[in-house]
């Protein structure tokens, strides 16, 4: 069972109790921990927004792209083929280092100068996404230009993996964990509801049978080679 701190603070408020209090205590009650993991955005690493691109006049692949990051606007030569004007981007600043250990610097590429880099999600550390550029939207929280991803909870977390027995299927879910956290640090579980969207898609929004007249159904059940006729009425 996989959890994260951002997940089970939506059931249970642990702003104040550190991650290795939080895995001591899951150790302690059974839930034995095995593996966790710190995801955090680099540095310098921000909301930025593509106002142009144009293609390269020397490469079939390449692009030039226009990206406001807040304070000032960067010329980006983009090798991904996804990227697009009126996109939101992660970029990364000259100076900063992502986790691969790249650091980023002034270049040019083809004779094109480029100042920082629109990054993919496999470059920020994250799983794969897609091919190409990281694409953000506002699933993140609200997107505000030239604002670092390191201050967006969603992208920062912490992942814990639990062991679970098989007689533990009361914590095959983020309410389970979180229920026993909050007896075992005597914290209480955040009050929750749920309602649906209106014009919610759902199979029985989709699909439906209506008929005016009595439809008569007839299957047969053959169990040990004696035959058994049952009749359903669906009215």
């Amino acid at each position: 069972m996989i959890v994260t701190r951002n997940w089970l603070n939506e059931w249970i408020d642990i702003s104040e109790i550190s991650s290795q209090t939080i895995l001591d205590t899951l150790n302690s009650i059974g839930l034995e921990v095995d593996s966790y993991e710190e995801i955090r955005m680099p540095k310098k690493v921000v909301v930025g927004y593509v106002k142009s691109k144009r293609k390269h006049e020397d490469s079939d692949k390449l692009s030039i792209c226009e990206v406001d990051v807040g304070n000032e606007i960067l010329q980006i030569v983009c090798g991904a083929a996804n990227v697009e004007t009126g996109q939101f981007v992660p970029v990364s600043l000259v100076g900063s280092v992502l986790p691969n250990g790249l650091e980023i610097k002034p270049t040019k590429l083809r004779g094109v100068a480029s100042n920082g880099m629109i990054c993919s999600s496999t470059e920020l550390g994250l799983a794969k996404t897609n091919d190409g550029i990281m694409v953000l939207d506002e699933s993140i929280g609200k997107l505000v230009i030239g604002k670092e991803l390191l201050e967006y909870p969603l992208l920062n977390d912490d992942i814990i993996e639990i062991e679970l027995t098989a007689n533990r299927g009361d914590c095959l879910s983020m309410h389970g964990v979180a229920r026993d956290l909050s007896a075992a640090l005597n914290i209480p579980l955040r009050a929750t509801s749920y309602k649906e969207p209106e014009a919610f898609l759902g199979i029985g929004r989709l699909l439906s049978i209506n008929s005016n007249e009595k439809i008569n159904s007839f299957y047969e059940y053959r169990a040990f080679e004696v035959p058994r006729t049952f009749k359903i009425d669906l009215l």
